[in-house]
């Protein structure tokens, strides 16, 4: 009767699976797919992220938040951002959140410079939207006005919809 193999030590058992890693790399860059989105991996989120907008020459104001990945807000509070030239803000529970923009055409390009205080965040009960809006403000690749007359910004499957005040 043959005895049974030695248990495989997790070294061994790793080694095995770091050979495989160099076929694993190799196999993904032979795939067509994968260059043509290294090629421009913008180029299509921003098309998508336009698509049906309108130019707008600006985006300063002041705007109710109508509207987060298509969805219209229904909540008893009010979400508003206030956007500058070149800043867009969202006063929130502690301290809330900040861009810098730059609108160009249909094409925007934001930069998180504010977040909220992660000590007071992990005391305070925020409700979920308020990170769903930094998220797609985050996200957001492109803006313009719809055939409703609101601001769109939308970009990397996100949308946000904006009335002025």
């Amino acid at each position: 009767m043959p005895s049974p193999a030695p248990p495989q030590s997790c070294y061994t058992r790793g080694m095995r699976h770091l050979l495989v890693l160099p076929f694993l790399a190799a196999l993904a860059a032979c795939n067509p797919a994968s260059k043509s989105a290294e090629a421009s991996p913008d180029a299509a989120g921003e098309s998508e992220a336009v698509a049906g907008l309108s130019p707008v020459p600006d985006l300063a104001g002041e705007f109710r938040v109508a509207g987060i990945d298509g969805a219209p807000l229904d909540l008893p509070f009010g979400l508003a951002l206030s956007v500058s030239k070149d800043r867009i803000v969202f006063d929130a529970a502690c301290g809330g959140y900040a861009w810098n923009y730059r609108l160009v055409g249909r094409t925007l390009r934001t930069t998180r410079i504010a977040s909220p205080d992660p000590k007071c965040l992990a005391t305070a009960r925020i409700h979920h939207v308020v990170f769903d809006l930094a998220v797609a403000v985050d996200a957001a690749t492109g803006a313009g006005r719809d055939g409703s007359n609101a601001i769109v910004l939308s970009g990397g499957g996100r949308t946000l919809t904006l009335y002025s005040q």
